[in-house]
């Protein structure tokens, strides 16, 4: 791929603006795996989700591709199709009710009447494509007690191949790389007891 994306995201970045503009394409974050929503039962504890958080590129509205080692563009016509922490967010939280059974995840803007449950933060510092050919999606997820101690913290670097060139398989790459975080963070939080969740 990834020689003719790469090449095709760069002139475009460089030129602008031609004779005649392209029409944008907006995005998104999509998964097969996510078929419906869980029941929520009243005996699992409560864990707040934390809008998740974004490097300053990655949350541009267009598709950001790593170019080299050290350089990265934003795609003028390839956009989000609405914010893409949003996005994240609501893939978190749909994907982590399902893959595990010990806690029912809510959205942090949602006013919680049970005081000190725990809240689990994720930030990315990549959520992008590459010249390498891979999606990339990496950064540090942290549960905090309903004091805010530090329960767990853990760094994730995941990496999916680009099926085919295109923005479009980039961003199904992307979305199977998040696939794989919503997993990992599903069998952790399974493991996972927290004796002072008054809840539990």
């Amino acid at each position: 791929m990834n020689v003719l994306l790469a090449v095709t995201i760069i002139v475009s970045f460089l030129t602008g603006c031609g004779s005649q503009v392209p029409q944008a394409k907006s995005y998104l974050l999509t998964s097969d795996s996510i078929k419906a929503n869980a029941d929520y039962q009243a005996e699992k504890p409560i864990i707040v989700l934390a809008p998740v958080g974004l490097d300053n590129l990655l949350g541009s509205k267009g598709i950001v591709y790593q170019t080299s080692p050290t350089e990265a563009v934003v795609a003028r016509q390839h956009l989000w199709a609405g914010n893409i922490s949003t996005q994240l967010a609501n893939r978190l939280l749909i994907g982590l009710r399902q893959e595990q059974n010990r806690y029912w995840l809510v959205p942090g803007a949602l006013q919680i009447k049970t005081p000190e449950v725990a809240t689990l933060l994720v930030n990315l510092r990549q959520f992008n494509g590459s010249y390498q050919g891979y999606a990339v999606v990496a950064g540090e997820w942290s549960l905090l007690d309903g004091q805010g101690a530090l329960l767990k913290s853990q760094p994730f670097s995941i990496k999916e191949p680009l099926a085919a060139d295109g923005y479009t398989a980039l961003v199904n790459a992307l979305a199977k790389a998040t696939d794989q975080l919503i997993a990992g963070l599903g069998r952790e939080l399974s493991g996972l007891v927290m004796a002072n969740n008054p809840a539990q």
